[in-house]
């Protein structure tokens, strides 16, 4: 083996952040644009804003408590199922109010038009149907 092998497997454990690195000061506009959520320049999906729109509209009008998934339930459709479809809904009530937190967190700070607001509106509209499909409109969103 030669001496940059060398050097190089024994430099692989070490840390790619050094006390150099600590002291370097980036720019607060510099800062402030790698923290912003990157623009989606297609916009929002037609069936993703209007659900979207809902949505927020339910928080607005607090009938949605983002702390209280019990609020997502479709009680008229929830009373009818089994006990293990049930707890199906109360698991799925949890993570969709946990991604609908996410959501609400970026419009409150007015990124409204980002890949990553598209995604969790998209990902909470698909699995809300796909729950659907199985246990019924068991969710008032």
């Amino acid at each position: 083996m030669d001496e940059n092998t060398q050097k190089t497997k024994k430099d692989a454990g070490k840390a790619m952040f050094t006390k150099e690195h600590k002291d370097i000061v980036i720019d607060p506009t510099t800062q402030e644009d790698i923290n912003k959520p990157l623009a989606d320049p297609a916009g929002v999906k037609k069936e993703d804003e209007e659900f979207l729109a809902m949505v927020m509209d339910l928080i607005e009008k607090e009938t949605i408590n983002l702390l209280t998934p019990s609020t997502l339930i479709n009680y008229e459709v929830y009373d009818q199922l089994s006990d293990e479809m049930k707890g199906k809904a109360d698991m799925n009530a949890q993570v969709l109010l946990a991604t609908l937190r996410d959501i609400k967190s970026l419009w409150d700070l007015n990124e409204k038009d980002t890949y990553q607001i598209n995604n969790l509106v998209h990902k909470v509209r698909v699995t809300k149907e796909r729950l659907e499909n199985d246990i019924g409109d068991v969710y008032i969103i």
